[in-house]
Order: C-alpha cells, then structure tokens, then sequence
C-alpha cells in the first residue's frame, strides 16, 4: 500500500471502529492495514479457486 493508492471514506459503527482498531493494535498495523488484510482474506474466502494457479 502507498500514499498514491486511491482513497475510500468508510462510514462505520463506532462498536466495529473499536474491534479494528484493537485488531490492528494488536497485530502491530495501522487501522488501514488491518482493514484492507481483512477485505483481502474475505475475498479470497469467497472465491477461493482464483488464488490457486491453473
């Protein structure tokens, strides 16, 4: 991730503010990092054929 990378508010309950930020505390990262790890592995959950090579 870089400075460069677009930006996307993100309107979220304070209760779920609260988990990502201890989350990503606790993982040593920022709250961004975290957010975007976990979007990543919720994909990859979805469709987990598209990250095997073929």
């Amino acid at each position: 991730m870089s400075r460069t990378d677009p930006q996307f508010k993100l309107r979220v309950p304070p209760e779920l503010r609260a988990k990502i930020e201890q989350a990503a505390f606790a993982a040593r990262r920022s709250m961004n990092a975290e957010v975007v790890i976990r979007l990543e592995a919720s994909f990859a959950q979805d469709n987990p054929q598209q990250e095997q090579p073929q």
